[in-house]
């Protein structure tokens, strides 16, 4: 399944067919946006205000797909998603989040969402993600960084050098090796020129990868794989 990295121009709206989408956010504010914006274009089925009870939803209202927020009060999106997607594997789903942060955007994708969509980009956007899911691609914004992007990637398309795979990315050996050599998330972020999110979400894909639990694990590993010094 293709992925899009970057927003394309909006295709002619009117030679897409209309989607049946349903609306979950707990912000009123954000929902009423979102219908006004989506009305136009396609038919807006159903709206919930959290997750609870959503299966029995979709099933009466049945929509093509679910725009959700990841952060509920009663439920998080990602337990929605990974259930709902159980219930209705046919069932497309777009986060639409305030988060950028690399381990939120790796998670949407990891409980099934087909795209994400930070609530920081301007509604065109959200328009061109709906109409990509619609032709059966996953959508991300441009406004993730290309990192996370290419991580993203390699976990729905199982290509080497990811934490499925069992081996390190170069940049994930340097995050080991710096990490091993005592230097803060700050120091790393500042010395690779990327952001403090980012060398965490590295430093996870790294323990998810090689089973590791410490710091003094991640030394040691580093000494075996030859990355670090061993003064």
């Amino acid at each position: 399944m293709q992925i899009f990295l970057a927003n394309p121009l909006l295709n002619n709206m009117n030679a897409i067919k209309r989607a049946r989408i349903f609306l979950v956010d707990d912000h009123v504010l954000v929902l009423e946006s979102c219908k006004k914006l989506l009305e136009p274009h396609h038919d807006i089925v159903g709206e919930a205000h959290g997750a609870s009870d959503l299966v029995s939803q979709i099933r009466q209202s049945k929509p093509d797909i679910l725009l959700m927020d990841i952060s509920m009060p009663d439920q998080n999106g990602y337990d929605a998603a990974r259930l709902l997607k159980a219930a209705y594997p046919s069932l497309k789903i777009i986060f639409v989040s305030m988060h950028l942060e690399p381990t939120f955007i790796m998670e949407a994708f990891r409980s099934g969402g087909e795209g994400y969509v930070p609530k920081q980009t301007a509604g065109s956007e959200l328009l061109s993600a709906i109409q990509q899911v619609q032709e059966k691609q996953r959508y991300l914004s441009p406004l993730i960084s290309e990192e996370v992007q290419n991580a993203v990637l390699a976990q729905m398309d199982g290509i080497p050098g990811t934490e499925l795979s069992g081996k390190l990315t170069p940049r994930q050996q340097e995050v080991l090796k710096l990490v091993a050599q005592g230097f803060s998330a700050k120091d790393i972020a500042n010395m690779l020129t990327i952001s403090q999110s980012t060398v965490a979400f590295h430093k996870m894909q790294i323990v998810q990868a090689l089973g590791l639990h410490s710091k003094a694990d991640l030394t040691k590993y580093a000494i075996k794989l030859g990355i670090s010094p061993l003064e």
